[in-house]
């Protein structure tokens, strides 16, 4: 099925967003959480917001083709880094829990859309972000950088950033759907998954 005008541009606007965010988190001063500065990057949000605002394929569509834009080179992806060689990068597993952050949000807030499903929604998006960022990370650090880590360190070291992204999505969420249900929204048929999906 081929996309929607409406759906192109609103694709392209979450992935402007999404270049955005990176570099506006560059100019934030982090914020001390448990004793760590976490930066404020709000690709989290952004990518479970693709998935409530466009659904399952504009949502998920939108966060590849920002992977995809980082891979080739252009400078989107934190720190102004990209190219081929991020997939080396111990954090590129939370680039790819995009995809799957927006698809679970898209899910949940489609069939139910309210601002506490939003709310409910951002929150649990978040878990594909986190599992596969630091299933990822354990792998380049031990099988490719030769640095010695383990899950459960790798998953402590995550806590101060889980706690800046739990706290975002959930009050940012909730207050997102109460814009969404005023712009003109993409169509749901052409963007929910099937029964067989």
């Amino acid at each position: 099925m081929r996309y929607t005008t409406r759906e192109v541009t609103y694709i392209a606007m979450f992935v402007a967003l999404s270049v955005l965010s990176v570099y506006i988190a560059r100019i934030i001063p982090a914020v001390p959480i448990l004793g760590v500065s976490v930066p404020l990057s709000f690709m989290p949000l952004i990518s479970a917001l693709s998935g409530m605002f466009l659904g399952v394929r504009g949502g998920v569509t939108a966060m590849l083709l920002y992977m995809v834009m980082g891979l080739i080179g252009l400078p989107v992806f934190a720190g102004g880094s990209g190219g081929p060689g991020s997939v080396f990068s111990p954090t590129f597993g939370f680039i790819i829990g995009y995809s799957g952050a927006a698809y679970l949000a898209a899910i949940l807030y489609r069939r139910r859309p309210s601002p506490l499903v939003a709310s409910l929604a951002a929150l649990l998006a978040l878990l594909p972000i986190y599992v596969i960022g630091i299933v990822y990370m354990d792998v380049i650090l031990n099988g490719v950088l030769n640095t010695p880590a383990t899950l459960t360190g790798l998953t402590l070291s995550m806590v101060p950033f889980l706690i800046k992204d739990i706290v975002v999505n959930v009050l940012v969420g909730g207050l997102a759907a109460t814009l969404m249900r005023r712009l003109p929204n993409v169509d749901l048929q052409s963007s929910a998954p099937s029964q067989h999906d």
